[in-house]
């Protein structure tokens, strides 16, 4: 099977989770590691705290549970 055509969605991985797990479940949708994925999530929230709290809140109220 090729690897290119996986379909994956965008979930909270609730498995590695800190606060809800949208930042791990970021990291693990676009293959990057979860500890530089919450590393730019703070630095762009010491640079616009509004609107990275209101998505991040918004991601936390829309996204589904996954723990695989």
């Amino acid at each position: 099977m090729n690897s290119f055509n996986r379909q994956r969605g965008w979930y909270k991985d609730t498995l590695n989770k800190k606060l809800s797990g949208v930042c791990s479940g970021l990291a693990h949708r676009l293959d990057f590691p979860v500890w530089a994925t919450r590393l730019v999530t703070i630095l762009l929230f010491l640079s616009f705290p509004f609107a990275v709290a209101l998505g991040y809140f918004i991601a936390h109220c829309c996204l589904e549970d996954k723990a695989y």
